[in-house]
C-alpha cells in the first residue's frame, strides 16, 4: 500500500481538523495570502515526506519546537527536511545553553498542534507570542517552502516572504552546517 498524496487546491478545507486549523486558512483567507495546499497520510517521517515534495515540487521543511531545561523559553526551529538537526550546534549559533526537545502537550499548549504538526503558522497564536522564531538561512532563501496546515495530514506551499508578512515577524536567521542526507 503506497503513501496517499492528494491533489493540489487552492482553497481552504471544506470541514477543520482542529481550531488550530480553522484559523490558520482564516488568517490565510483574510490576509488575501495565495497558497496552494494538498492533504495525505500522515507526513512524520523524512520519507513520508518525500511522496509530498514530489506533489509539490517544492522540499517540505522540518519544523521543530525547542525549549529550554526549565521550560519557560521557547524557540520554534525551521530547518532543511533531510538535514540532521544537533541541539549542540543549535544552541552554540543563537549562544543559548543546550535545548531539548518540547512535550508535546507544550506543542499542544503553546503551537496548538499534535505531534508532526508543528508549523510556523502556530506563532499566530497568542500563546506563541514568547517563542523565539528562528530558521535556517538556506530555507529563509527559497521562494516557497512546504510547512504543515496544524494537522499531519495537511501541507500548505507558501512564500517566504507571505509567511513572514502573515506572521508579523521575521526568523532570526542561522547556519546549519550539517550535510543533506540523500533521498531515498
Amino acid at each position: 500500500m503506497g503513501f496517499y498524496v492528494g491533489e493540489i487546491m487552492t482553497e481552504a478545507p471544506a470541514t477543520f481538523k482542529s481550531e488550530m486549523q480553522k484559523m490558520i486558512y482564516e488568517r490565510l483567507e483574510s490576509s488575501g495570502i495565495s497558497y496552494t495546499r494538498i492533504e495525505s497520510d500522515p507526513g512524520i517521517s523524512m520519507d513520508d515526506c518525500l511522496h509530498i515534495d514530489r506533489a509539490f515540487g517544492i522540499e517540505t521543511v522540518k519544523t521543530i519546537l525547542l525549549a529550554n531545561r526549565q521550560k519557560n523559553k521557547f524557540w520554534l526551529y525551521v530547518t532543511h527536511a533531510r538535514k540532521a538537526f544537533i541541539t549542540k550546534e543549535f544552541g552554540a549559533a543563537l549562544q543559548i545553553p543546550r535545548v531539548s526537545f518540547a512535550e508535546e502537550e507544550l506543542m499542544k499548549e503553546i503551537l496548538g498542534t499534535p505531534h508532526g504538526a508543528a508549523t510556523p503558522f502556530g506563532l499566530l497564536r497568542e500563546e506563541a507570542r514568547d517563542v523565539t522564531f528562528v530558521m535556517d538561512s538556506d530555507v529563509a532563501q527559497r521562494e516557497k517552502i512546504v510547512i504543515t496546515d496544524g494537522d499531519p495530514c495537511g501541507f500548505v506551499a507558501i512564500s517566504n516572504r507571505d509567511l513572514f508578512r502573515l506572521l508579523g515577524r521575521r526568523p532570526i536567521l542561522i547556519e546549519n552546517p550539517a550535510d543533506i542526507e540523500p533521498a531515498h
